[in-house]
């Protein structure tokens, strides 16, 4: 079944490696900015665990002779790691004096609009189907596109503003 999915995780994989270097870039470009306000830390590593989780689920899934329930699994456990990475970075920029500056209320906004529950709910629904032998790959399909989409408005707003 995963074989039918091959030039998705390809493209899917292949954006995501691109934004993730784009990232490195953007980030480097504004690193003062950056650095000196953790929320926008957080937001740039928010925006990395985006970039990563489709990067990573495309490498999962051209892995060869891989069961459909390993796969599953292997979904599962992505999304509580990503979830734990996800809610970690966003208590780490919380814990910070929350000013009413202009950088505090997009960080604010972002956090507001980040897909990052959805993205995890529908990995694990993905993850859970595989393994009861159902295909759960659509799901996956669509956490990586909203990922990647979630991705790009993170590092658009936080770039820009």
């Amino acid at each position: 079944m995963a074989q039918d999915w091959d030039n998705f995780a390809v493209i899917a994989g292949s954006a995501a490696g691109a934004l993730t270097g784009l990232l490195f870039v953007a980030v480097s470009l504004n690193r003062d900015r950056i650095a000196g306000h953790p929320a926008l830390r957080a937001q740039a590593g928010q925006t990395l665990v985006l970039f990563l989780l489709p990067l990573l689920m495309s490498i999962m899934l051209v892995i060869p002779r891989t069961s459909a329930v390993s796969l599953g699994a292997e979904f599962v456990v992505l999304a509580a790691v990503a979830a734990t990475v996800l809610t970690a970075i966003a208590h780490g920029g919380r814990n910070q004096p929350a000013g009413d500056d202009s950088a505090a209320r997009l960080a604010r906004l972002i956090d507001r609009v980040s897909p990052n529950l959805l993205t995890m709910l529908l990995i694990v629904v993905g993850g859970c189907l595989q393994i009861a032998g159902d295909d759960g790959l659509y799901w996956v399909a669509a956490a990586a596109v909203l990922c990647l989409i979630g991705g790009v408005v993170n590092a658009w707003l936080f770039l820009t503003r």
